[in-house]
């Protein structure tokens, strides 16, 4: 059976501490520096709390620093265990955390929310480590709670963060920026969410590139002018509008035609 212990108390800490749970995981514990909240978070899961990481049990198998990219080393120096510590972060490299003579990655592929559940089977887990015995024992444990389990390099992890923010992060900045024009014509933004899902669920059975629609890959400058014309007096969103719209004609592919 492995042991493992989450230090932080975030979105992505609950996420795996609910995963774990359904396996046969020994979590031996929660770290977090606001008391009131770490305390929370191990009633919630019937867990161990502990506030000072030098009481922190120091013989698991696994460690989880699912805390913010900026302090990711800083806490790496002050842990002081024997097991295998990793990183949740995309972008970090895990030589951050070689004070130690165990150390890895454990990134899943995934926008966590705090109360947004989430079928941690489907979510691709990359795996990157410092040996190969530390990488098996990461495939392992993530083979318990993924079915889509990848072991990676620094550069294609790293890859894979940039497309995410692209694929996640700026398609939902869209969607509030078309949310925010729409309430300005009050419009609901309810009417837009049928074609978000099936702009979403077409990328299950074709290329991106081969389902692209609209003014831009038709050429259709009318439209296009139109569409400037009434975002006028909305420069940021005409900006943004306009390198979306020269990078659509840019790349189009005969096939869209």
């Amino acid at each position: 059976m492995l042991s493992v212990f989450i230090i932080g108390n975030g979105k992505i800490a609950h996420h795996l501490v609910q995963a774990f749970l359904k396996t046969d995981v020994q979590i031996a514990g929660v770290y977090g520096r606001d008391i009131a909240k770490v305390n929370s978070f191990a009633a919630k899961y019937q867990i161990p709390a502990y506030s000072d990481l030098s009481k922190i049990p120091a013989q698991c198998d696994v460690y989880f620093l699912t805390v913010s990219d900026q302090v990711i080393k800083l806490i790496s120096e002050q842990v002081k265990v024997h097991g295998l510590l990793v990183h949740c972060s995309g972008m970090m490299p895990i030589s951050v955390l070689q004070n130690h003579t165990h150390y890895g990655s454990f990134w899943p592929i995934q926008s966590f929310s705090e109360n947004n559940m989430v079928d941690f089977k489907n979510i691709p887990i990359c795996i990157e480590a410092s040996s190969e015995e530390d990488s098996r024992i990461l495939e392992a444990l993530a083979d318990r709670i993924s079915r889509k389990v990848q072991i990676v390099t620094q550069d294609q992890r790293q890859s894979l963060h940039l497309a995410a923010v692209l694929v996640n992060n700026f398609s939902n900045h869209l969607f509030a920026l078309a949310a925010a024009f729409l309430e300005s014509k009050s419009i609901s933004f309810d009417l837009l969410k049928p074609l978000i899902e099936e702009t979403v669920n077409k990328i299950n059975y074709m290329e991106p590139r081969y389902a692209q629609t609209g003014p831009a890959i038709r050429n259709d400058i009318a439209t296009i002018d139109m569409h400037k014309k009434a975002l006028a007096e909305n420069l940021p969103l005409l900006h943004i509008y306009d390198v979306l719209s020269r990078s659509i004609i840019e790349h189009k592919d005969n096939s869209n035609e």
